[in-house]
């Protein structure tokens, strides 16, 4: 038995977000291999400042015209309880601590670094976009802290992939928007719970 896990919009949110930030990832990390970094080559770094559009525009217009489902998601990661601190108690002690929501602890911390990494990339990317309003030493200092959040998104990107291929039925979900009913009974009963009331579900 599957039970709806994630919309249509929770996955393109998902993956096109994703499919951009690889790119980002790609041509960035191509800029700053070139022997003049803070310039590059130039097709690159404009294919790279381009990307950086749908990067920050594609998910606000998701949040905004995709399904109520979505935004009910974002504000549940964004809000934290008791409960979630408990799951971080539990997982230090190696004891299993039931979810009450639909996401645990690490899901909203993982949530939570995205958006502070988001917050950077989007500040520090303006100075590059602007970068003649600015002073070459706040420019290159810019560069680096640029670089610097590059570097633990890909830290946080490898995490993510690693327990994604470890709980395989949790990437399943963000694929197909189904889960198994017995792992999310399993890993969110109190979710369960309620979505089994859900005539979506029935």
């Amino acid at each position: 038995m599957k039970i709806s896990r994630f919309d249509i919009s929770s996955r393109i949110l998902h993956w096109s977000h994703a499919l951009v930030f690889f790119w980002l990832l790609v041509t960035g990390i191509a800029l700053f291999l070139t022997p003049k970094s803070l310039l590059g080559d130039p097709f690159i770094k404009m294919v790279h400042l381009y990307a950086s559009l749908p990067f920050v525009i594609v998910p606000l217009i998701i949040y905004l015209r995709g399904g109520i489902s979505t935004r009910n998601d974002i504000r549940e990661l964004m809000g934290w309880t008791r409960d979630d601190i408990n799951w971080f108690m539990g997982l230090l002690k190696k004891n299993k601590t039931d979810v009450k929501g639909k996401f645990n602890g690490g899901q909203k911390a993982n949530f939570l670094l995205v958006l502070l990494l988001i917050s950077g990339f989007v500040f520090t990317g303006f100075v590059v976009w602007m970068k003649s309003m600015f002073t070459r030493g706040f420019v290159e200092l810019n560069f680096i802290i640029h670089d610097s959040l590059a570097i633990l998104s890909i830290l946080l990107l490898s995490g993510h992939i690693i327990l994604a291929l470890h709980y395989i039925e949790s990437m399943k979900s963000i694929i197909y928007g189904e889960s198994d009913a017995v792992w999310a009974e399993e890993h969110y009963p109190d979710w369960f719970l309620k979505e089994k009331r859900n005539p979506v579900n029935r």
